[in-house]
Formats: structure tokens, sequence, C-alpha cells
């Protein structure tokens, strides 16, 4: 787990969404219900609320790089230190 607050996101995103299908489906065949509906209200409004969650929680484009060049940095740095692979002896 990276990110607890993306992944609740994503979380509270799929709830929502499996709480539209439980609302709506049922309707479709010809059962009306205002349980149904409001369970499906329930689950649009969860489903925006996770979007809205893990679109705010998540790296942007800028930190993503700024990250990367560190990462870059310190890998080329860490290769400079190391001393190169001695070749195998020739065998004759």
């Amino acid at each position: 787990m990276k990110n607890w607050k993306t992944n609740l996101g994503g979380a509270i995103s799929v709830l929502g969404t499996s709480l539209i299908g439980f609302g709506v489906l049922p309707q479709l065949s010809g059962a009306p219900s205002k349980l149904l509906t409001y369970t499906a209200f329930a689950g649009f409004c969860l489903s925006a609320l996770g979007k809205a969650l893990t679109a705010l929680f998540a790296a942007d484009a800028s930190q993503v790089a700024s990250i990367a060049a560190q990462v870059q940095s310190n890998t080329a740095s860490i290769n400079a230190q190391t001393p190169a692979k001695p070749s195998k002896p020739d065998v004759i």
C-alpha cells in the first residue's frame, strides 16, 4: 500500500459504482423501488466522492518528474562509486 489516501478514494469509487449497479439493474427489469433509487443515488454520490479523493491525493506530474530526477542522479552517483567488474582471465 503506497498511499492509503488514494487507495481509500479508489475503494470509495468502486463501492459507489457497485451501488449504482445494484440500484439500477433491478429497476431495468421492471421492479421500480424507492429503496433501489436511493441506493443508486448514494452510489453516484460515493462514486463522485471517491474519484475526487483519488484525484486530490494523487501525485502531480511535477512531483513524479522531480522524484524521477532524484532517483536518476542517485543511481548515477552509486554507479560512479561502484568498481567495474573484473573480466574473467583468459584460459589457454
